[in-house]
């Protein structure tokens, strides 16, 4: 029996493996609006609505992920997977490392592609000559800016957060009586409500594998209770933010549906300069940063599993093999553009997540739960 933990620290443990979530939930590509609209927006006043209603889904995934890692103490993704999928593992474990390799090289080109729009829209550089010049500032930072960049990264989240805080505040003001209207009179642009609600399943498809982040912080969770408190403030924080910056781009529809970039189009209607210039340049950093922390996770991988001999004994050769190999992947991916890789890289992954990682954890994953459960009560052991 362990010793019953304060009530301040449980409340912490929880809210802080939320805010890791969080953190990765709002990261550069949800920062541009682009997949608000193409997930939500574009569906009138049920982007209100499917928000919420799509976090509860992924907090209940990870709520799942989290107790299994508590339950097996497994905080790597690879040993993670291997209980989930037991006793099939060799096959499922595979087709998860596969799906969240994939998920990795869409989360990059989207971050280059990202940053390239920004590029042409703020400064007028053409889009491929700008993830052309990204790709390269990216491979140089990812081989020789290691330490020092991955400090400063850490941070970034929390001023990008506060920006959009201000500019969901300024948005939905400024666009009050149009979002007010498309909820009243509940005008969904002609979309079919089902495919609405569709596309935000496939939105917990591809979130799913954001549940990877937190089982690598689970270790500090020792009750199933802490696991619960973490889904009820991953809603909140998560299902909050994501609604109020949906409604806000309502508030400038049908025009925002048309851009790469929406809330940088916010920005431009706000009429605020220093606002458009700190936006711009926290997103940029908020870009590359998730690009750089990505393509250090594809590394992290590989140079483990590629045993080199010869030349390749060298595990700084090997690590820059890896990155440029990443990049030139990433870089020729976001030739296809934001909006593309959003809506079919994301969407496909949608799929994959769907079927490999929310469907078990939510069904195998709900059972072993209940098994260890029911084991840990007749064994008489209670949670700390």
């Amino acid at each position: 029996m362990r010793e019953q933990k304060a009530g301040f620290e449980f409340l912490f443990i929880s809210f802080s493996i939320a805010a890791v979530w969080f953190s990765t939930h709002c990261g550069g590509g949800f920062a541009t609006g682009n997949q608000e609209v193409n997930f939500y927006v574009k569906y009138g006043w049920l982007s209100a609505v499917l928000p919420f209603i799509a976090m509860f889904f992924v907090a209940w995934t990870y709520r799942n992920a989290l107790i299994l890692a508590k339950d097996h103490n497994v905080h790597d993704y690879k040993s993670f997977a291997n209980v989930l999928y037991h006793p099939y593992e060799k096959v499922f474990s595979v087709i998860f490392e596969i799906c969240f390799m994939s998920n990795i090289l869409i989360a990059v080109s989207t971050s280059i592609a990202g940053a390239g729009s920004l590029l042409q829209n703020a400064l007028g550089v053409p889009y491929f000559l700008g993830i052309a010049g990204i790709g390269l500032v990216l491979l140089v930072l990812t081989i020789f800016g290691a330490e020092l960049i991955i400090r400063v990264l850490r941070y970034k989240a929390y001023f990008l957060i506060v920006t959009l805080v201000l500019l969901a505040y300024l948005g939905l003001q400024a666009g009050a009586v149009k979002w007010q209207s498309f909820i009243a009179t509940r005008e969904t642009f002609g979309s079919d409500q089902w495919e609405a609600v569709w596309k935000a399943m496939l939105y917990v498809g591809f979130q799913s594998f954001g549940l990877v982040p937190a089982v690598s912080v689970s270790h500090r969770i020792t009750t199933t209770k802490e696991c619960n408190m973490f889904g009820v403030f991953g809603v909140l924080l998560n299902g909050t933010f994501l609604a109020v910056m949906c409604i806000m781009l309502l508030g400038f529809a049908p025009a925002v549906l048309k851009e790469t970039l929406p809330v940088y189009y916010v920005t431009n209607q706000l009429g605020i300069p220093w606002l458009k210039i700190v936006y711009s340049i926290i997103l940029f950093v908020a870009l590359i940063g998730t690009a750089i922390s990505f393509v250090y996770t594809s590394v992290a991988r590989f140079e483990k599993a590629w045993k080199g001999t010869g030349v390749f004994e060298s595990l700084r050769l090997r690590r820059i093999i890896i990155s440029v190999t990443t990049m030139i992947l990433c870089t020729g991916a976001s030739v296809f553009g934001l909006t593309a890789l959003v809506v079919k890289g994301y969407g496909s992954i949608g799929y994959v997540g769907l079927a490999f990682v929310v469907l078990p954890l939510l069904t195998v994953g709900t059972v072993k739960i209940a098994r260890n459960a029911a084991l840990r009560k007749q064994q008489g052991i209670i949670e700390g």
